[in-house]
């Protein structure tokens, strides 16, 4: 409210704006709600020079100017319709469902009324005000679990006041009318369930566009409150815990990333590097108190200066999925307790994104891809997330052989080489179908049908969905994950498989969902898929916040941008690239018909075959040949 504010010009639409009083920023972030904003923090001192504008006559402009905006959002939540038929007719089934919710409701109110009025003898008036408090409770549980099924803005304890504040203030409509039937001679229940029946419109727009907001013309506020502090950095001292800074677990990351953790992280593993040393990790993970004790109304990301550091924390206060990065020569990662005990979370949602941007620093990119060597080939897949990946790469090894790279995330050069990234496989739903483990117990297996559903793309979605709204949506998952482990496997326990360290890949295929067909990309398209398909693999909260302000080896995130571009595109340059859709998940059958045959292999000295083993990552990297072995 100070007045002190910048915004990007194509940020801001100056229609409309309409003003009045000296609180232009208040009218822009109202007319403006989707937008994301930051605040700088700053002390104000006080006034040298000048008088202060304030007076009674600006303190009544602004409550008006509260009261216009308020008009405004009312209004335009009111009268924005449906625009295409599918909205008009989902609004209609939303409406039929809220009619019977409403009738059952009308009958609890009935059976309220009569209570109070006709076996207690109160005022009818009084009764019908305490029958409302009734079927309002009703109404409102129904109608968030089977109408709304959770879904609206804000969390559901706002959604319930705002539901009994819309009763109650069309209570204080019907009471006059009531009042008027009665004296006409209808008696108290039918003059009662008519007013209830005439409002019913106006209480499903008011539940449908301003409680639930399933129509609202713009986008919700953003739940994380995004902060700048340019202060120093100076975290709350907790006394009397005293916590080790020694990593147990060291990780070495294809030899261009090490990695030291107080937990260990499952799906780096595979890199395990105990030889390490512990003070020379280029990101350190630990366990400590993240933020301040007392809980949040809102999620925030700080991005303090002195030293640049980046904390988030939850509505819990310091029993909240909180964490801080501190960023530099070594990266230095805290975690809290709650985020300590869901490793998965740690890595997926913070470590990895932090990876990725090291890796850049470094001329290497992690890529959101599949990879294997199929006769010799170096053969890429790529997708959406869930789109069928893992499920393929597991046919493809199951009936053709082949050595297994990766099945999420493949380091690559702008020199076309890939790296093994052998993360243990996450068995979704649809991917229980290419799984034929003779190894995994019946026990396994049985946890396996419904850890698969809970992990798959309807999970996803769900939380997706979840983070855009005001609530923990890390601790949801923490916990979540913590309850119920993800169906993670090393890919040989799944199907009898050799790994691979390193490939020169060839053939990259985009794969779909859709009818069937197959089609030659070019660079340029091929390119914008490959960003648009990692880009998805980091699309769950807090990376939108986080990754802006990620500063490695002195390159801002634009800049950490552009050059995983170029690494890219060095990468696609000599690689034959197609896309596959196919309605049936049939991917797996259609491949290896359009993979072309291997050339003629080169023999290979015995030296290079011996340095083709880890940890010895250079030598790997530098001369092994498509598929050498691990």
């Amino acid at each position: 409210m100070s007045g002190l504010f910048a915004f990007r010009r194509t940020a801001v639409q100056l229609d409309r704006l309409d003003p009045i009083g000296f609180k232009l920023l208040l009218e822009i972030l109202v007319r403006h709600p989707g937008s994301t904003v930051a605040e700088v923090s700053y002390e104000m001192a006080a006034r040298h020079a000048g008088d202060s504008k304030a007076s009674v006559k600006e303190a009544m402009t602004y409550l008006r100017h509260l009261t216009r905006l308020r008009r405004h959002r009312l209004a335009g939540q009111l009268t924005q319709a449906p625009k295409t038929k599918r909205e008009r007719v989902q609004q209609l089934g939303r409406m039929v469902a809220f009619g019977l919710v409403g009738l059952s409701g009308v009958a609890v109110n009935t059976a309220a009324l009569w209570a109070a009025y006709s076996a207690a003898g109160l005022n009818h008036l009084l009764g019908a005000a305490i029958a409302t408090q009734a079927s309002t409770l009703w109404n409102f549980a129904l109608i968030e679990l089977l109408v709304y099924r959770g879904k609206g803005n804000g969390t559901w304890t706002s959604r319930a006041v705002r539901f009994w504040a819309m009763n109650n203030l069309l209570l204080l409509l019907r009471l006059p009318v009531l009042q008027v039937l009665v004296l006409t001679g209808i008696g108290v229940l039918v003059s009662n369930g008519i007013t209830l029946v005439v409002l019913f419109l106006l209480r499903f727009l008011l539940s449908d566009r301003v409680i639930y907001g399933t129509r609202t013309g713009e986008p919700a506020r953003d739940p994380v409150h995004l902060l700048v502090d340019h202060g120093p950095h100076a975290e709350p001292v907790v006394s009397g815990k005293r916590r080790s800074s020694y990593l147990k677990y060291r990780y070495d990351i294809a030899g261009t990333v090490t990695i030291g953790s107080q937990i260990m992280l499952p799906e780096l593993e595979f890199f395990r590097a105990q030889w390490v040393a512990d003070d020379s990790v280029d990101i350190a993970v630990r366990v400590g108190d993240v933020g301040n004790r007392r809980p949040r109304r809102r999620a925030a990301m700080t991005e303090f200066a002195d030293p640049a550091t980046l904390r988030y924390e939850e509505h819990l206060g310091r029993f909240g999925a909180n964490f801080r990065v501190q960023l530099g020569d070594q990266i230095n990662i805290v975690v809290g307790p709650l985020l300590a005990r869901s490793p998965h979370v740690v890595y997926t949602n913070i470590v990895e994104a932090l990876l990725r941007f090291v890796l850049i620093s470094r001329g290497r990119m992690l890529l959101h891809s599949a990879c294997v060597t199929l006769g010799g080939v170096g053969v890429m897949l790529s997708a959406l997330t869930d789109t069928g990946k893992t499920a393929t790469i597991l046919r493809l090894l199951r009936d053709h052989g082949g050595r297994f790279l990766s099945d999420d995330m493949t380091v690559v050069d702008a020199q076309g080489n890939a790296v093994c990234f052998p993360k243990p496989l996450t068995i979704s739903s649809h991917t229980l179908r290419a799984v034929n483990a003779t190894d995994l117990t019946s026990k396994e297996w049985r946890r396996l049908q419904w850890q698969s559903r809970l992990h798959s793309k309807g999970g996803r979605s769900l939380a997706l969905t979840l983070a855009k709204f005001n609530v923990p949506i890390m601790g949801i998952n923490a916990i979540t994950q913590m309850l119920v482990p993800p169906p993670k496997y090393t890919v040989d326990r799944l199907v009898p498989c050799k790994l691979g360290s390193t490939t020169t890949v060839e053939e990259l295929f985009i794969i779909e969902r859709g009818a069937p067909a197959i089609a030659d990309l070019t660079f340029e398209d091929t390119v914008e898929r490959m960003i648009t398909n990692t880009d998805d693999a980091y699309g769950f909260p807090p990376f939108r916040y986080l990754a802006p302000a990620i500063t490695v080896g002195g390159l801002g995130y634009a800049e950490l941008r552009a050059k995983e571009r170029q690494i890219l595109q060095g990468f696609l340059a000599n690689i034959r690239t197609r896309s596959v859709a196919s309605d049936t998940f049939g991917w797996a059958d259609e491949i290896p018909k359009l993979i072309r045959p291997a050339a003629v292999p080169v023999p290979v000295p015995a030296a290079v075959r011996e340095q083709d083993t880890f940890p010895n990552w250079r030598a790997a990297t530098r001369l092994a040949p498509s598929g050498g072995t691990a």
